[in-house]
Protein backbone atom coordinates (compact mmCIF):
# COMPACT_ATOMS: atom_id res chain seq x y z
CA UNK A 1 0.00 0.00 0.00
CA UNK A 2 1.37 3.30 -0.91
CA UNK A 3 2.13 5.41 2.18
CA UNK A 4 0.25 8.66 0.90
CA UNK A 5 -2.04 10.69 3.10
CA UNK A 6 -4.58 12.99 1.78
CA UNK A 7 -6.02 15.73 3.54
CA UNK A 8 -8.03 18.65 2.05
CA UNK A 9 -6.79 21.61 3.48
CA UNK A 10 -8.66 25.03 3.94
CA UNK A 11 -6.58 26.95 1.80
CA UNK A 12 -8.63 30.41 1.16
CA UNK A 13 -7.45 33.27 -2.21
CA UNK A 14 -5.90 35.78 -0.13
CA UNK A 15 -5.99 37.80 -2.92
CA UNK A 16 -7.31 37.09 -6.77
CA UNK A 17 -8.19 39.56 -9.46
CA UNK A 18 -8.50 40.14 -13.13
CA UNK A 19 -4.88 41.26 -14.84
CA UNK A 20 -6.57 42.29 -17.84
CA UNK A 21 -7.33 45.58 -18.20
CA UNK A 22 -10.84 44.36 -20.45
CA UNK A 23 -13.54 44.08 -17.49
CA UNK A 24 -15.54 41.56 -20.39
CA UNK A 25 -12.82 39.38 -20.66
CA UNK A 26 -13.69 35.64 -19.54
CA UNK A 27 -12.19 34.99 -15.89
CA UNK A 28 -10.29 32.22 -16.98
CA UNK A 29 -8.20 33.97 -19.54
CA UNK A 30 -6.24 36.37 -16.96
CA UNK A 31 -6.34 36.74 -13.54
CA UNK A 32 -4.08 36.68 -10.26
CA UNK A 33 -4.49 34.41 -7.52
CA UNK A 34 -2.33 33.82 -3.68
CA UNK A 35 -3.06 31.03 -2.25
CA UNK A 36 -3.20 31.63 1.72
CA UNK A 37 -3.16 28.44 4.61
CA UNK A 38 -4.35 28.59 8.15
CA UNK A 39 -0.84 27.21 9.37
CA UNK A 40 0.49 30.73 9.93
CA UNK A 41 4.46 29.34 10.26
CA UNK A 42 4.47 26.94 7.23
CA UNK A 43 6.44 27.83 4.20
CA UNK A 44 5.68 27.11 0.85
CA UNK A 45 7.94 26.72 -2.15
CA UNK A 46 6.30 26.07 -5.63
CA UNK A 47 8.34 24.11 -7.79
CA UNK A 48 6.52 23.63 -11.48
CA UNK A 49 3.24 23.61 -13.04
CA UNK A 50 1.14 21.73 -15.52
CA UNK A 51 -2.70 22.65 -16.90
CA UNK A 52 -4.71 19.68 -16.81
CA UNK A 53 -7.43 18.25 -19.07
CA UNK A 54 -10.19 20.03 -17.64
CA UNK A 55 -8.36 23.12 -18.19
CA UNK A 56 -7.66 23.37 -14.69
CA UNK A 57 -3.56 23.72 -12.56
CA UNK A 58 -1.72 21.40 -10.97
CA UNK A 59 0.96 22.71 -8.94
CA UNK A 60 3.48 20.83 -7.72
CA UNK A 61 5.15 22.43 -4.28
CA UNK A 62 7.35 21.63 -1.02
CA UNK A 63 7.40 22.90 2.21
CA UNK A 64 9.06 22.65 5.34
CA UNK A 65 8.75 20.09 7.69
CA UNK A 66 9.61 19.04 11.27
CA UNK A 67 10.55 15.81 10.62
CA UNK A 68 13.24 16.48 7.90
CA UNK A 69 16.62 18.39 6.73
CA UNK A 70 14.39 18.14 3.33
CA UNK A 71 11.21 19.56 2.04
CA UNK A 72 7.67 17.68 2.44
CA UNK A 73 5.52 17.34 -0.69
CA UNK A 74 2.84 18.96 -1.80
CA UNK A 75 0.45 18.77 -4.39
CA UNK A 76 -2.32 21.76 -5.39
CA UNK A 77 -5.20 21.30 -7.60
CA UNK A 78 -7.17 24.98 -8.69
CA UNK A 79 -9.49 25.22 -11.34
CA UNK A 80 -9.27 26.92 -14.57
CA UNK A 81 -9.94 30.41 -13.42
CA UNK A 82 -7.47 29.88 -10.42
CA UNK A 83 -10.07 28.90 -7.27
CA UNK A 84 -8.33 26.54 -4.82
CA UNK A 85 -9.91 23.14 -4.90
CA UNK A 86 -7.99 20.92 -3.20
CA UNK A 87 -4.18 20.24 -1.70
CA UNK A 88 -3.26 16.62 -1.36
CA UNK A 89 -0.12 16.73 0.93
CA UNK A 90 2.55 13.65 0.29
CA UNK A 91 4.03 11.27 3.72
CA UNK A 92 6.48 12.71 5.32
CA UNK A 93 8.24 9.47 3.78
CA UNK A 94 8.97 11.56 0.49
CA UNK A 95 11.31 14.88 0.95
CA UNK A 96 12.70 16.83 -1.35
CA UNK A 97 10.63 17.30 -4.49
CA UNK A 98 12.50 18.53 -8.15
CA UNK A 99 11.88 20.30 -11.14
CA UNK A 100 9.76 19.62 -13.51
CA UNK A 101 5.98 18.06 -13.28
CA UNK A 102 6.30 16.53 -16.25
CA UNK A 103 3.53 15.45 -18.63
CA UNK A 104 3.26 12.29 -20.79
CA UNK A 105 0.40 11.29 -22.11
CA UNK A 106 -2.58 11.46 -19.62
CA UNK A 107 -0.27 11.50 -16.51
CA UNK A 108 2.16 13.71 -14.72
CA UNK A 109 5.67 12.71 -12.93
CA UNK A 110 7.78 14.06 -10.53
CA UNK A 111 10.45 12.86 -8.27
CA UNK A 112 10.80 12.76 -4.72
CA UNK A 113 13.26 10.57 -2.45
CA UNK A 114 12.36 8.67 0.88
CA UNK A 115 13.75 9.94 3.87
CA UNK A 116 15.44 7.08 5.14
CA UNK A 117 17.28 5.58 2.06
CA UNK A 118 17.52 8.66 -0.04
CA UNK A 119 16.46 6.56 -2.92
CA UNK A 120 14.86 8.38 -6.33
CA UNK A 121 11.22 7.84 -6.16
CA UNK A 122 9.02 8.74 -9.42
CA UNK A 123 5.01 9.71 -8.50
CA UNK A 124 2.53 8.92 -10.88
CA UNK A 125 -0.39 11.51 -10.32
CA UNK A 126 -3.71 11.99 -12.19
CA UNK A 127 -5.47 14.51 -13.64
CA UNK A 128 -7.46 15.24 -9.65
CA UNK A 129 -3.95 15.68 -8.11
CA UNK A 130 -3.96 11.97 -6.92
CA UNK A 131 -0.69 10.03 -6.38
CA UNK A 132 -1.87 6.51 -8.69
CA UNK A 133 2.23 4.71 -8.73
CA UNK A 134 5.18 5.31 -6.42
CA UNK A 135 8.11 3.71 -8.50
CA UNK A 136 11.85 3.33 -7.18
CA UNK A 137 14.43 3.84 -9.40
CA UNK A 138 17.86 2.82 -7.67
CA UNK A 139 18.87 6.43 -8.28
CA UNK A 140 19.41 8.40 -5.54
CA UNK A 141 19.47 12.09 -4.68
CA UNK A 142 17.35 13.70 -7.42
CA UNK A 143 18.15 16.70 -8.98
CA UNK A 144 15.88 17.60 -12.27
CA UNK A 145 13.97 15.24 -14.66
CA UNK A 146 12.52 15.80 -18.07
CA UNK A 147 10.41 14.93 -20.62
CA UNK A 148 11.99 12.63 -23.04
CA UNK A 149 9.40 11.44 -25.80
CA UNK A 150 7.74 8.44 -23.69
CA UNK A 151 10.08 8.37 -21.15
CA UNK A 152 12.25 10.63 -18.23
CA UNK A 153 15.41 12.39 -18.22
CA UNK A 154 16.70 12.15 -15.07
CA UNK A 155 19.37 13.94 -13.12
CA UNK A 156 20.88 12.74 -9.67
CA UNK A 157 23.45 12.85 -7.78
CA UNK A 158 25.57 9.82 -6.18
CA UNK A 159 27.23 10.97 -3.12
CA UNK A 160 28.98 7.45 -2.57
CA UNK A 161 30.87 7.74 -5.64
CA UNK A 162 30.30 11.41 -6.01
CA UNK A 163 29.11 11.28 -9.38
CA UNK A 164 26.69 13.43 -11.30
CA UNK A 165 24.39 10.70 -12.88
CA UNK A 166 22.34 11.38 -15.60
CA UNK A 167 19.67 8.76 -17.05
CA UNK A 168 16.80 7.50 -18.84
CA UNK A 169 13.96 6.22 -17.04
CA UNK A 170 10.60 4.43 -18.31
CA UNK A 171 7.43 6.18 -16.22
CA UNK A 172 7.32 2.89 -13.97
CA UNK A 173 11.14 3.88 -13.30
CA UNK A 174 13.55 1.59 -15.04
CA UNK A 175 16.79 2.43 -15.90
CA UNK A 176 17.28 2.54 -19.90
CA UNK A 177 20.89 3.97 -19.64
CA UNK A 178 22.75 6.14 -17.31
CA UNK A 179 26.16 7.30 -17.04
CA UNK A 180 27.77 8.59 -13.74
CA UNK A 181 30.73 11.34 -14.25
CA UNK A 182 32.77 12.72 -11.65
CA UNK A 183 32.55 15.71 -9.38
CA UNK A 184 36.02 16.12 -8.30
CA UNK A 185 37.45 15.24 -5.08
CA UNK A 186 37.17 16.43 -1.41
CA UNK A 187 33.86 17.95 0.83
CA UNK A 188 34.51 21.37 -0.72
CA UNK A 189 32.92 20.22 -4.01
CA UNK A 190 30.36 18.47 -2.40
CA UNK A 191 29.30 21.07 0.28
CA UNK A 192 27.14 23.33 -2.24
CA UNK A 193 25.31 19.91 -3.28
CA UNK A 194 24.56 19.27 -0.12
CA UNK A 195 23.63 22.75 0.95
CA UNK A 196 21.16 22.22 -2.28
CA UNK A 197 19.56 19.67 -0.90
CA UNK A 198 18.67 21.21 1.88
CA UNK A 199 17.68 23.91 1.38
CA UNK A 200 20.42 25.43 3.45
CA UNK A 201 22.42 27.79 0.44
CA UNK A 202 21.51 29.07 -2.65
CA UNK A 203 19.33 26.59 -5.66
CA UNK A 204 21.76 25.70 -7.96
CA UNK A 205 20.27 25.53 -11.55
CA UNK A 206 20.63 21.94 -12.64
CA UNK A 207 18.39 21.03 -15.64
CA UNK A 208 19.10 18.72 -18.46
CA UNK A 209 18.03 18.03 -22.50
CA UNK A 210 18.39 16.36 -25.53
CA UNK A 211 19.37 17.77 -28.76
CA UNK A 212 17.81 17.50 -31.95
CA UNK A 213 20.79 14.97 -33.30
CA UNK A 214 20.18 12.70 -29.80
CA UNK A 215 22.78 13.98 -28.06
CA UNK A 216 22.08 14.73 -24.39
CA UNK A 217 23.00 17.27 -22.23
CA UNK A 218 22.80 18.14 -18.32
CA UNK A 219 24.09 21.12 -16.08
CA UNK A 220 25.69 19.49 -12.79
CA UNK A 221 28.64 19.29 -11.36
CA UNK A 222 31.73 17.80 -13.18
CA UNK A 223 35.53 18.16 -12.79
CA UNK A 224 35.32 20.24 -9.53
CA UNK A 225 32.92 22.55 -11.64
CA UNK A 226 29.11 23.88 -12.14
CA UNK A 227 29.58 22.43 -16.34
CA UNK A 228 27.46 22.26 -19.00
CA UNK A 229 27.95 18.45 -20.36
CA UNK A 230 26.94 16.82 -23.49
CA UNK A 231 26.82 12.93 -23.32
CA UNK A 232 25.64 10.14 -25.01
CA UNK A 233 25.59 7.82 -22.37
CA UNK A 234 29.72 6.89 -22.45
CA UNK A 235 32.19 6.96 -20.21
CA UNK A 236 33.36 9.90 -20.56
CA UNK A 237 31.68 13.40 -21.42
CA UNK A 238 31.65 14.54 -25.54
CA UNK A 239 31.98 17.68 -24.73
CA UNK A 240 31.80 20.45 -21.88
CA UNK A 241 31.09 24.08 -20.97
CA UNK A 242 33.10 24.85 -17.60
CA UNK A 243 31.89 27.40 -15.20
CA UNK A 244 33.67 28.15 -12.11
CA UNK A 245 32.80 25.96 -9.63
CA UNK A 246 29.48 27.04 -7.64
CA UNK A 247 30.13 30.78 -8.64
CA UNK A 248 29.62 30.63 -12.37
CA UNK A 249 28.55 28.66 -15.12
CA UNK A 250 24.86 28.29 -16.67
CA UNK A 251 21.79 29.31 -15.06
CA UNK A 252 19.49 28.48 -17.78
CA UNK A 253 19.54 26.15 -21.21
CA UNK A 254 18.15 24.83 -23.78
CA UNK A 255 18.71 23.34 -27.49
CA UNK A 256 17.19 25.09 -30.18
CA UNK A 257 18.30 23.26 -33.09
CA UNK A 258 21.42 21.42 -34.02
CA UNK A 259 24.03 22.82 -31.30
CA UNK A 260 22.34 26.60 -31.24
CA UNK A 261 21.15 27.21 -27.37
CA UNK A 262 19.17 29.34 -25.51
CA UNK A 263 20.56 30.32 -22.67
CA UNK A 264 21.67 32.51 -19.36
CA UNK A 265 24.26 32.41 -17.37
CA UNK A 266 25.82 34.24 -13.79
CA UNK A 267 28.70 34.83 -12.75
CA UNK A 268 29.77 35.92 -9.36
CA UNK A 269 26.21 37.23 -9.06
CA UNK A 270 26.05 39.23 -12.46
CA UNK A 271 23.48 38.11 -14.83
CA UNK A 272 24.01 37.19 -18.22
CA UNK A 273 21.02 36.75 -21.11
CA UNK A 274 22.11 34.67 -24.04
CA UNK A 275 19.19 34.12 -26.76
CA UNK A 276 21.37 32.68 -29.44
CA UNK A 277 24.31 31.08 -29.25
CA UNK A 278 26.34 28.26 -31.33
CA UNK A 279 28.13 25.45 -28.43
CA UNK A 280 31.04 23.33 -29.26
CA UNK A 281 30.07 20.14 -28.18
CA UNK A 282 32.74 17.98 -28.38
CA UNK A 283 35.40 20.05 -27.26
CA UNK A 284 36.21 21.65 -23.33
CA UNK A 285 35.34 25.53 -23.67
CA UNK A 286 34.26 28.22 -21.12
CA UNK A 287 31.09 29.69 -19.86
CA UNK A 288 32.90 33.28 -19.42
CA UNK A 289 33.90 33.06 -23.29
CA UNK A 290 30.20 33.62 -23.88
CA UNK A 291 29.18 37.51 -22.73
CA UNK A 292 25.81 37.79 -23.74
CA UNK A 293 23.41 40.55 -22.43
CA UNK A 294 24.13 41.86 -18.95
CA UNK A 295 21.02 42.31 -17.15
CA UNK A 296 21.91 44.55 -13.74
CA UNK A 297 18.25 44.50 -12.78
CA UNK A 298 18.41 40.85 -11.99
CA UNK A 299 18.73 39.78 -8.36
CA UNK A 300 22.24 38.21 -7.97
CA UNK A 301 22.48 34.85 -9.22
CA UNK A 302 18.88 35.03 -10.46
CA UNK A 303 17.29 32.20 -10.89
CA UNK A 304 16.10 31.76 -14.67
CA UNK A 305 13.21 29.57 -16.60
CA UNK A 306 13.12 29.84 -20.41
CA UNK A 307 11.31 28.36 -23.00
CA UNK A 308 10.42 28.80 -27.06
CA UNK A 309 6.88 29.36 -27.30
CA UNK A 310 4.86 31.23 -30.20
CA UNK A 311 3.37 34.17 -29.55
CA UNK A 312 0.99 35.89 -32.58
CA UNK A 313 2.57 33.31 -34.68
CA UNK A 314 5.97 34.43 -33.72
CA UNK A 315 8.11 31.78 -32.01
CA UNK A 316 10.06 33.83 -29.20
CA UNK A 317 12.03 32.33 -26.34
CA UNK A 318 10.82 33.69 -23.40
CA UNK A 319 12.47 34.10 -20.22
CA UNK A 320 10.98 34.65 -16.49
CA UNK A 321 13.44 35.85 -13.52
CA UNK A 322 14.09 37.45 -10.24
CA UNK A 323 14.42 41.56 -10.28
CA UNK A 324 15.98 43.60 -7.69
CA UNK A 325 13.05 45.37 -6.51
CA UNK A 326 10.93 42.19 -6.21
CA UNK A 327 8.95 41.58 -9.33
CA UNK A 328 8.88 38.81 -11.56
CA UNK A 329 10.18 39.84 -15.45
CA UNK A 330 9.55 37.97 -18.72
CA UNK A 331 11.70 38.88 -21.64
CA UNK A 332 10.79 37.93 -25.34
CA UNK A 333 13.90 37.03 -27.37
CA UNK A 334 13.24 36.67 -31.41
CA UNK A 335 14.18 33.06 -32.01
CA UNK A 336 15.72 34.14 -35.46
CA UNK A 337 17.17 37.40 -34.79
CA UNK A 338 18.39 37.17 -31.35
CA UNK A 339 17.13 40.63 -30.28
CA UNK A 340 14.84 41.66 -27.49
CA UNK A 341 11.13 42.01 -28.44
CA UNK A 342 9.30 42.83 -25.36
CA UNK A 343 9.17 43.03 -21.59
CA UNK A 344 6.72 42.52 -18.97
CA UNK A 345 7.08 42.96 -15.43
CA UNK A 346 4.50 40.68 -12.71
CA UNK A 347 3.55 41.85 -8.90
CA UNK A 348 3.56 44.76 -6.73
CA UNK A 349 3.28 45.35 -2.97
CA UNK A 350 4.93 41.87 -2.10
CA UNK A 351 8.11 40.65 -3.08
CA UNK A 352 7.64 38.05 -5.83
CA UNK A 353 9.65 35.59 -7.49
CA UNK A 354 9.18 33.27 -10.20
CA UNK A 355 9.34 28.95 -10.12
CA UNK A 356 7.94 28.60 -13.95
CA UNK A 357 5.19 29.34 -16.44
CA UNK A 358 3.77 27.07 -19.29
CA UNK A 359 2.12 27.81 -22.00
CA UNK A 360 -2.19 27.16 -21.70
CA UNK A 361 -4.54 25.62 -24.19
CA UNK A 362 -6.01 29.07 -24.79
CA UNK A 363 -2.80 29.95 -26.00
CA UNK A 364 -2.29 32.25 -22.72
CA UNK A 365 0.30 31.99 -20.31
CA UNK A 366 0.90 30.68 -17.00
CA UNK A 367 3.58 31.96 -14.52
CA UNK A 368 3.65 30.20 -11.17
CA UNK A 369 5.69 31.88 -8.37
CA UNK A 370 5.95 32.39 -4.22
CA UNK A 371 5.82 35.33 -2.41
CA UNK A 372 5.94 36.65 0.85
CA UNK A 373 2.96 38.03 2.84
CA UNK A 374 2.88 40.69 5.17
CA UNK A 375 6.75 40.03 4.53
CA UNK A 376 6.47 36.74 7.05
CA UNK A 377 4.27 34.22 5.26
CA UNK A 378 5.86 31.99 1.95
CA UNK A 379 2.95 31.81 -0.20
CA UNK A 380 2.19 29.99 -3.77
CA UNK A 381 0.61 32.52 -6.56
CA UNK A 382 -0.49 32.49 -10.05
CA UNK A 383 -0.52 34.65 -12.49
CA UNK A 384 -2.80 33.92 -15.50
CA UNK A 385 -2.22 36.38 -18.75
CA UNK A 386 -4.61 35.83 -21.48
CA UNK A 387 -3.40 35.22 -25.16
CA UNK A 388 -4.04 39.58 -26.09
CA UNK A 389 -1.70 39.46 -22.49
CA UNK A 390 1.02 37.61 -24.13
CA UNK A 391 0.55 39.11 -27.50
CA UNK A 392 1.20 42.81 -25.84
CA UNK A 393 4.70 41.51 -24.76
CA UNK A 394 6.29 41.94 -28.26
CA UNK A 395 3.58 44.39 -29.92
Amino acid sequence: MNKVFYFLLSLLILAGCDISDNDAVDPSEGFFKIYDNNLFDASFIPIDIQQTTDGGYLILSSKRIETSNFTGVNLIKVDKEGNFIEEQIIDEQYVGPVDQLVKIADSYYFMAMDATSLQAMLFTVNDSSRVTAINPTGLSYPMYIAEDGENILALSYNNGDKNSIISRISTSGQTLQTAAYGIGAGSDTEAPIISHFTRTGRQLPFFAGRMNGGVYYFNGFYNYTMSLVFTNFGEDPLGVVQGQQDDGGFSSGMSISGGNFALSRFNFGDNFIIPSIDLNTTGTTSATDFEGNAFPELSENAPVVLDLINIDAQEAILYGSNTKSGQIILMAYGKSSGELLGTKYLGSTYPYQIADFIVTEDMGLAVVGNTSVAGRFDRICLFKLSKEELSDLIN
